[in-house]
């Protein structure tokens, strides 16, 4: 199912329109907020009451944004995975090493093997 915003729309207009009653139309975004957790947790779709939520927080001045995922440098990781792969290989575990050469390929990241050992770099 998907969880339907405008019930809460509705009573927090009737709370603006009710002289500026901003601590019960603060009360309803709680209560969406609330609602948007509970129906996420039970499967349901909740992208428009999410965005209802950023609507009306908006007219009371708050801004909500989608909290960030933090950078993290893939850099050392790869390395690690071709001196793994290096070693796998130079023990003859062709298999495995053919692996991690796929599901970097996968993730993007063409490892090019020479003479002087294995280099590598972003998929174009």
């Amino acid at each position: 199912g998907i969880l339907d915003p405008e019930p809460f729309r509705a009573r927090f207009i009737a709370c603006m329109d009710d002289d500026f009653n901003t601590a019960q139309a603060l009360a309803v975004l709680f209560e969406l907020a609330r609602e948007i957790n509970r129906a996420r947790a039970a499967g349901v779709r909740v992208a428009k009451a999410q965005e209802t939520l950023r609507e009306l927080a908006g007219v009371l001045g708050f801004t909500l944004e989608e909290p960030r995922k933090p950078v993290l440098n893939a850099e050392p990781f790869i390395e690690l995975l071709i001196e793994i792969r290096a070693e796998l290989r130079q023990a003859k575990q062709w298999q495995l090493a053919d692996r991690i050469r796929g599901r970097l390929s996968e993730l993007g990241v063409v490892l090019e093997d020479t003479p002087k050992g294995t280099s590598w770099r972003h998929a174009r």
